[in-house]
This record gives C-alpha cells, structure tokens and sequence, in this order.
C-alpha cells in the first residue's frame, strides 16, 4: 500500500484506472454489467441506475456520489493503439472525504480489481502517466 501516494499532487489529485477483459472477447453489455458488480464489491457501494446503464452514445456510464467519495465508471468499446486498446473502460474514484484521500480510494479500488485475476489493469495519474499496471505496457509513455 502506499504506491499511489508518491503519484499524487495533494491528497485529492486524480487517478483514472483504466481496465479491460483478461481472458475473455470484448462483449461491452456484458463487460460493463460484470465491471459495475465488481466495483460495487470492492468499494462497498451501490450504483443508482434504472436500467443496464446505457449511454445514448454505445457504450455504458455508472455513477455513485455521496458525502464521502464520488465514482464514475465508463464502459466504451476499445480505441485503437496500444496498449490502450486493451483496456477501454475508466473507473475514476474520487475522495470527498477528509480521512481519506483519492490515492488511497483509488489504490483499493486498483487492488482489489487486480485481485479478482479478471482484469488488465492501468493506472494513470492526473498527468496521464502509468502508477501501476498489471501487463506489461512498455516504456513509450
């Protein structure tokens, strides 16, 4: 624990976690319904939707606020370009809490995905630079 830490510029700069299928094709309904579970899972939290969460534009947005954290999930299919391609959806927590800042919110949500061994994982600071990656995503940031 603490690697998100020396990333962050004051205890509320952002990370974006960038995830996508280990195993499995891309089907994005059935990636974002499994995604939006495990996010609730790890993070101990209930996403507010009334349907599927489709988006008007194809692809799927779940969001969660309350007084202490804010998360947005975004479930797009995949850009061109590695290794990008590989992980098309965005899982952005975010600290509204004075107990906890957004690393810590960020580094468990990261942890715990990276646990289930269901996901490629990148994590990105607010600057766009890799924190932690579960696959090898070269050098050429």
């Amino acid at each position: 624990m603490g690697r998100f830490e020396e990333n962050a510029i004051g205890s509320k700069a952002d990370f974006d976690i960038r995830v996508g299928p280990a195993r499995s094709a891309w089907d994005c309904r059935a990636f974002a319904a499994e995604l939006r579970a495990d996010v609730e899972r790890v993070l101990g939290i209930a996403f507010k939707v009334t349907d599927d969460g489709r988006d008007p534009t194809g692809g799927y947005r779940f969001w969660f606020e309350n007084d202490d954290l804010s998360v947005h999930v975004i479930v797009d299919d995949p850009e061109e370009g590695w290794p990008l391609d590989k992980v098309p959806a965005y899982a952005v927590p975010i600290s509204r809490s004075q107990q906890v800042a957004t690393w810590e919110l960020a580094e468990k949500l990261y942890d715990g995905l990276n646990a289930l061994g269901t996901y490629l994982l990148i994590a990105l600071d607010q600057f766009g630079t890799p924190v932690a990656a579960n696959f090898d995503i070269g050098d050429d940031w």
